[in-house]
């Protein structure tokens, strides 16, 4: 079992958002990272959907077939949860994040506080120097790895 931790992160000044995934094996190692900037979409709730999609579909892009998926956000968490699409700013994003981890073998949905994602976190604040997209295989870049470190208890 792997697991995939998302965040986002908003950067007001040239409405942007970033997006970091983190995803790990079974005894913690990095398997791979990833750092995305988007244009903002407009709420929290919006990106952290998007930010959980894109996990969903980095696990898939990895080759896995069982992931758990754990983002900090409750009300996206209870939604992907439900897989309930009645949401109308994202609801679309729910049901395309639902059918990308029906392709797993495997999956599930998990819940953290804000502290447990902080690796995702520094990985999509990172996303502001990032052109689109970054990623990084088997390691995290330099100037979060402390972060990762610290993290590892958490996650």
């Amino acid at each position: 079992m792997f697991k995939a931790n998302y965040d986002g992160a908003v950067f007001a000044e040239s409405e942007e958002a970033g997006i970091g995934v983190i995803v790990r094996d079974s005894k913690g190692e990095v398997i791979a990272a990833l750092a995305e900037k988007i244009p903002y979409p407009g709420s929290v709730e919006v990106l952290e959907a998007l930010a959980a999609r894109r996990a969903a579909k980095f696990v898939v892009e990895l080759g896995l077939s069982a992931a758990e998926i754990e983002g900090d956000s409750e009300v996206v968490w209870r939604a992907l949860k439900a897989a309930d699409g009645a949401h109308s700013a994202w609801g679309v994003i729910i049901k395309d994040t639902m059918s990308i981890v029906g392709s797993l073998r495997t999956f599930s949905f998990s819940h953290t506080r804000r502290q447990g994602s902080c690796a995702a976190h520094a990985l999509a604040k990172r996303a502001i120097v990032s052109f689109p997209l970054l990623v990084w295989m088997e390691y995290v870049p330099t100037d979060i790895s402390h972060v990762v470190i610290s993290d590892f208890p958490a996650s």
